[in-house]
């Protein structure tokens, strides 16, 4: 697929992950769980469908924890605020679909604190390919 048709192939997918617990990211004591029902990237990690921890490491530093609830995936990701007054009904989180793979974009807390992934096609071609190689695709 070349660069200008794979650009045109960034569609935005908004799944409102079901969820239970505490809804913010704003305190690092806070955490959203999701079931999360596809396989996803997150930085340079393929993360399973299934069920996931979501969040901060510690209170303003803008890096989010994505466990599974088994224990054996887990990555960070360092993340920037996305200014938003409202809040959610229910914590979400967001992913953008590229290329046939989802990359987790966003997560929105039910008590504001909303953070944003930074992701571009070029970032996002890149771990494409990272995360094929470790999983020998």
């Amino acid at each position: 697929m070349n660069i200008v048709t794979s650009k045109l192939a960034v569609i935005l997918f908004v799944l409102t992950a079901i969820t239970t617990g505490a809804a913010s990211t704003a305190r690092a004591d806070e955490r959203i769980v999701a079931n999360v029902p596809f396989a996803f990237i997150v930085g340079d990690m393929r993360m399973p469908a299934g069920k996931y921890v979501v969040m901060e490491v510690s209170d303003g530093s803008g890096v989010l924890e994505v466990t599974s609830v088994d224990g054996r995936k887990v990555v960070c990701t360092l993340t920037i605020p996305e200014s938003s007054d409202a809040t959610a009904s229910q914590p979400e989180l967001i992913f953008q679909k590229y290329s046939d793979h989802y990359f987790l974009s966003r997560v929105v807390p039910q008590e504001g604190g909303e953070r944003k992934v930074i992701l571009t096609p070029t970032i996002m071609d890149q771990e494409i390919v990272r995360t094929s190689d470790r999983s020998g695709n």
